[in-house]
């Protein structure tokens, strides 16, 4: 035991021998200096005027853009803001083409007709939901532990007779039976 505490004390002694030595001091200063005091936009890099207005009480850094100066006669000053494209007219539009034949169902919906939308309750006055589930139980009361009077399949088209925000709605189906519902399982939109 005291041969691997000495062991690991020289292990610890060594290697910050080595940070001391061959260690490059603090990073972070050196990231603090490099950093620009202030934001310049694109349109000031590329020789526009500046977007971004300076700070009060302060003038933006001088940039030598092409301006004449004292010393730099010969330089065309620039010309006006560059032109301002809108993205449509600069982005084409591109749309796939596909070569081959239409698309077709595959085989096992292919005898298959698209499903009518579900007709709802006679005599509903209430708003009409669909079911969206495979096969959702419609129950006596408004929780999980009533009897299941029937289950109504995917589709299916059912009256709300009271509110439907609430976590089951009290609904009405074909059949005129009436009970709960999840309404996570119910939707105003018709299925497709």
């Amino acid at each position: 035991m005291i041969r691997l505490l000495v062991l690991m004390s020289a292990t610890l002694v060594a290697l910050y021998a080595v940070m001391s030595v061959y260690g490059a001091g603090d990073p972070r200063a050196q990231r603090q200096q490099t950093a620009s005091p202030t934001p310049r936009s694109a349109a000031q890099d590329a020789g526009a005027r500046d977007l971004i207005a300076p700070p009060e009480g302060r003038t933006p850094p001088a940039t030598n853009s092409g301006a004449p100066t004292a010393g730099n006669t010969s330089a065309e000053a620039p010309s006006s803001a560059p032109e301002v494209v809108s993205v449509a007219a600069q982005t084409p539009q591109r749309v796939q083409q596909f070569p081959g034949p239409a698309l077709r169902p595959s085989p096992e919906y292919a005898g298959q007709e698209q499903q009518a939308v579900a007709a709802p309750p006679p005599g509903a006055q209430g708003p009409i939901l669909y079911v969206t589930g495979n096969s959702v139980n419609f129950r006596a009361g408004p929780s999980t532990g009533d009897r299941v009077i029937g289950a109504l399949g995917q589709g299916a088209a059912v009256e709300a007779l009271g509110p439907t925000d609430g976590a089951w709605v009290n609904i009405r189906d074909t059949s005129g039976r009436i009970g709960y519902m999840s309404g996570q399982f119910l939707t105003s939109n018709a299925p497709n």
